[in-house]
């Protein structure tokens, strides 16, 4: 209760806590599939990967997707939008077969017993940054609280490790099924995509000919902008000289900060991408990735494409987050000062890179293999016909 008081007007916790209760009136429709993103952001990440797939195989499920109404673009009119926290989202919610979600439920959300819900977590392999109980003392009680009430109503939770779950317990306080399949979305990394190229070249407004370097870090809790002080047209100079092409950046920054992306400033060899749909489609448009402790780097590197961290805080982020891998022990080039960064990206071998990724991806047990989507289908399909 005290934390309903600190955190959440109780008036407003009880009615939508009542509402679920309320809405069981109505059975459970057993083609029904409710999915949010993102708390209500668009269509994207793990959950639009496995819509595709459900679309490419013409299932007949009904599909509702939750989302604030500025970010409702982009969705197939086969998938049914609603807004996001709204009572119609409540009840679609409350008589669906399948949920799926890629961050932590409100405290007030009640699942019925004979509802199935799939976990798909997002960020891609969790090897890197510490999370949840790991980092308990930097969370806030309310957070916690509903880590906690997520991970008991949780029926399947996605890996992109094998052997992780003593991890999901000691971590993430959960203890059910977790199906070892690697992520949805990161299945475009492992086949060729007509027309995601021309699509992201065609919304940006760029010629075919053109290189893209993708500059996508992570959030930290301070919200210090001066961490991402990348000096962009030094870059950019290097690799025309380089390569002799041109290339332009786009600036992806975390949904966290998306808000606060406006520090940069944007240009035609600048670009603010933080607002496309889908980061997989950016990754896969893009030549070079320079972040910091993102679980993109991975995501990324699945392409065998070059990554560069850029991390200038490292020590205070140690001191913050803390990581579960030694960073200067992966096989991405650290830099902590933008003449490191050019220095890393000048001595960079691309033959002794690739050598070194294999080798890491059998060390951290990767389990992508551009499949994940249809195992987690066949997943569904199992419950919705399970009698």
């Amino acid at each position: 209760m005290i934390l309903i008081r600190t955190f959440l007007h109780p008036i407003i916790y009880f009615f939508r806590v009542g509402l679920y209760y309320c809405f069981r009136i109505f059975p459970v429709r057993e083609n029904k599939i409710f999915i949010q993103n993102f708390n209500g952001k668009g269509y994207g990440d793990n959950p639009k990967y496995i819509v595709e797939e459900i679309l490419r195989r013409k299932l007949d499920f009904k599909i509702v997707w939750a989302v604030v109404p500025e970010l409702s673009r982009n969705f197939p009119e086969t998938v049914k939008i609603i807004r996001y926290k709204s009572i119609r989202a409540i009840y679609e919610e409350t008589t669906a077969k399948i949920w799926i979600d890629n961050c932590r439920k409100q405290l007030y959300v009640r699942k019925r017993k004979n509802q199935f819900y799939i976990q798909t977590w997002h960020g891609g392999p969790n090897i890197l940054k510490k999370l949840e109980k790991d980092v308990e003392s930097s969370l806030s009680k309310y957070y916690i609280a509903q880590a906690k009430h997520d991970s008991s109503i949780i029926d399947l939770f996605l890996s992109c490790e094998k052997d992780r779950k003593k991890f999901y317990s000691s971590t993430l306080w959960y203890n059910g099924e977790i199906l070892e399949c690697g992520s949805p979305c990161d299945d475009i990394f492992f086949t060729h995509r007509d027309g995601i190229k021309e699509k992201v070249y065609s919304r940006f407004s760029l010629d075919r000919s053109i290189k893209i370097i993708l500059y996508a870090p992570t959030f930290r809790n301070t919200f210090d902008p001066d961490v991402y002080d990348l000096d962009f047209y030094s870059i950019l100079n290097f690799l025309h000289q380089k390569t002799q092409e041109q290339w332009v950046f786009f600036v992806r920054m975390h949904p966290n900060i998306s808000k606060k992306s406006g520090f940069v400033i944007y240009n035609e060899s600048i670009i603010n991408a933080t607002d496309y749909d889908d980061v997989q489609e950016l990754m896969y448009a893009s030549d070079i990735l320079i972040s910091d402790y993102s679980g993109m780097i991975v995501e990324f590197s699945m392409m065998k494409k070059p990554v560069f961290l850029y991390a200038k805080d490292y020590n205070s982020y140690v001191n913050e987050r803390n990581f579960y891998l030694d960073l200067f022990s992966l096989p991405y080039p650290v830099a902590q000062t933008n003449a490191e960064l050019l220095a890393n990206m000048s001595q960079f071998e691309d033959a002794a890179y690739k050598k070194e990724l294999d080798a890491f991806f059998k060390q951290i047990n990767l389990t992508d293999n551009g499949t994940a989507s249809e195992k987690v289908v066949d997943r569904i399909t199992t419950e919705i016909h399970l009698k």
